[in-house]
């Protein structure tokens, strides 16, 4: 059975879709809203804490509660790379990229499969939709795979054009594993996405015929504006003819 702050939630929920909340408007005091529905202020926290991390309000310190704007949705397709699918951006979605040069920290070590303190090229992707925030990327390539320089092309929003620079200079991916999960956003990523809605965090490698990682990637998407679709293909041998 629901509970009660679920059931509230629920409600709450329904008149925003149906419009008795509009985009940008301020709720009612807790302690109002709690009065309405003849709860404990305790009981409504948890509600509102239901629909804050759906994204559909915002709580603003000092402030209150918002209703969220809704905003235009990011799709992360895994099917990009292959042969008979191109990628497909969203043409009004701008990417801001910097390149710095760092060093392997032990969790860098452990992601590369490098030694501590190796030389590591960092790319740093921004995606933007209007002033939203789309996504948030950062691609490591290991100076001992490649000394890469910057990007050449309009950059990609998950850093595809890295893979391009790594194709140039010789080096070939052979496969890659994206480990995906859900969790609430760092400080940083809740300062650049302006989001304290639940992210999917993506952890993804690319290695060589070798087994070497070639590439290594931290992907951020916020929960509430993006969705990651994973498929695979399965070949079929026609049937012989009777």
């Amino acid at each position: 059975m629901a509970t009660r702050y679920q059931a509230l939630a629920d409600d709450l929920r329904r008149r925003i879709q149906t419009g008795g909340f509009a985009a940008g408007e301020q709720l009612p005091p807790e302690a109002r809203l709690a009065a309405q529905y003849r709860v404990s202020v305790p009981t409504m926290r948890l509600a509102l804490d239901v629909l804050q991390a759906e994204g559909r309000i915002e709580k603003v310190h000092g402030r209150g509660n918002f209703i969220r704007q809704r905003r235009e949705r990011s799709v992360y397709d895994s099917r990009r790379h292959t042969s008979d699918r191109q990628a497909s951006p969203n043409p009004s979605l701008e990417v801001s990229v910097t390149l710095n040069k760092v060093k392997a920290t032990d969790a860098l070590s452990s992601f590369l499969r490098v030694r501590r303190g190796s030389l590591l090229a960092e790319y740093v992707y921004v995606s933007y939709l209007g002033t939203s925030a789309q996504s948030l990327a950062r691609l490591y390539v290991p100076f001992q795979v490649a000394r890469l320089g910057d990007l050449e092309t309009g950059p990609s929003p998950w850093g595809d054009d890295v893979r391009e620079l790594l194709a140039a200079a010789g080096v070939q991916v052979a496969s890659t594993v994206e480990r995906v999960t859900s969790r609430l956003p760092s400080g940083k990523e809740r300062e650049v996405l302006r989001s304290t809605a639940p992210v999917l965090a993506m952890e993804r490698t690319s290695v060589d015929a070798n087994g070497r990682v070639v590439e290594g990637a931290y992907l951020v998407l916020p929960g509430d504006r993006a969705e990651a679709v994973f498929a695979t293909s399965t070949h079929v041998e026609p049937l012989e003819t009777a």
